[in-house]
């Protein structure tokens, strides 16, 4: 553990200094979350059992090659061309919100009608999870949602006077929607999507993210409370913490190498999914909420390593950091070099970098990711070739 805990400092020191101390650069992102992760495990008290050699050399590994492939792309040259996105994509982007706000209203209005427990906000965090009484459409991620998301993050980049309306309105929606899902998750995404934009376009420094970061810890232990209708005290908070910071680390352990059913069920879960819906497979593609377990701590959560180690042990786990380490360098390389698609696309992409001490996002939602890359391009390639305008 100790050298663990070396390697996550020397990493955090090495990663900021070599992105030019910006503190949203995947290998600081990387590092810097284990370091508060192994910093609580040292501090918070529990009762986890001590980390053991599978969890410790898994994390190396995957922190030591992100890092590393990551630095490497950004510390090569690329070349950007600037382009502004469509006039006529963003209005359209704009009045689609509009028009699909009232879904999102529908749904929580169904969601408390016909809840159970007598307890709004759980009812509502209920039906997003699919298991209330009635019968509600998956409430995470739904398309309509994702056009929000990338109406928002277009304005943002665009921020003026002319625009501040219709920005307070998409940001309205966003926030929305995690409140109605009762979302912390969400809520998280839309924050960080703001703060790293905001910084690419250096409205705010280091400074004001760390005061944002404490705001928004106390505005998730309200949001926890209300849903469990209970004023939450300081051990209550650090279970909390707990939770949420400790349990992916301590439940990794359970995991057997290499233990899938089937090869890649995990990382390449979207395969699976377009093999079984077009009949040409008649394997189930894995359920994206996986199992719990209840020792050493209840969860089911185990760090974003969990595709990688289950299906390819620590091979995986390498090879795919270091895929990963490339991919969002590039990312990266390319929003530094102020290139406005890739800095909407690395933007999108931080929420992903930030929650891997919870669990894999990149590969489970992976169907999310290709759905927004296209909603955030095709207003680039709409100006790019002059589409809808006069000739």
């Amino acid at each position: 553990m100790i050298g663990l805990y070396i390697l996550c400092i020397a990493l955090l020191g090495l990663s900021y200094i070599s992105s030019n101390r910006n503190i949203f650069a995947p290998a600081v992102i990387t590092s810097a979350v284990w370091f508060v992760c192994l910093s609580l495990f040292f501090l918070l008290h529990h009762n986890l059992p001590p980390l053991s050699t599978q969890f410790i050399t898994g994390l190396s590994l995957w922190m030591t090659l992100l890092c590393l492939s990551s630095l490497f792309m950004q510390s090569l040259s690329v070349n950007s061309k600037i382009r502004n996105p469509s006039r006529l994509m963003r209005n359209i982007y704009f009045y689609i919100s509009i028009a699909t706000f009232p879904l999102l209203l529908y749904f929580a209005y169904t969601a408390i009608k016909t809840g159970t427990t007598g307890n709004w906000a759980l009812d509502l965090r209920r039906a997003t999870l699919g298991i209330s009484s009635h019968d509600s459409s998956e409430a995470y991620t739904p398309f309509y949602f994702l056009i929000w998301n990338s109406a928002f993050l277009i304005e943002l980049l665009y921020a003026s006077k002319r625009n501040l309306g219709r920005l307070i309105i998409l940001a309205f929606f966003c926030i929305a929607f995690g409140v109605l899902t009762m979302s912390k998750a969400m809520m998280l995404n839309f924050f960080t999507m703001t703060l790293t934009l905001l910084v690419f376009k250096k409205v705010i420094n280091s400074k004001h993210v760390l005061i944002s970061i404490v705001a928004l810890l106390l505005f998730f232990i309200g949001l926890q409370s209300i849903r469990h209708s209970a004023k939450l005290d300081d051990d209550q908070t650090e279970d909390m913490f707990v939770t949420y910071a400790l349990g992916s680390m301590s439940s990794f352990e359970t995991l057997k190498p290499k233990s899938s059913y089937h090869s890649g069920e995990n990382v390449f879960r979207l395969y699976y999914v377009l093999g079984y819906k077009t009949g040409l497979s008649n394997v189930k593609p894995i359920y994206p909420i996986l199992p719990w377990v209840q020792k050493p701590i209840a969860t089911n959560t185990y760090t974003c390593m969990y595709p990688l180690f289950k299906d390819y042990g620590y091979w995986g786990i390498g090879i795919f950091a270091v895929l990963l380490g490339f991919f969002y360098g590039f990312l990266f390389k390319k929003a530094e070099e102020n290139d406005p698609l890739f800095i909407l696309l690395y933007t999108y992409f931080v929420y992903v970098i930030l929650m891997q001490f919870s669990g894999d996002v990149f590969f489970t939602n992976l169907a999310g990711h290709i759905k927004m890359y296209l909603l955030l391009i095709i207003p680039f390639l709409a100006s790019k070739h002059h589409l809808f305008e006069k000739k």
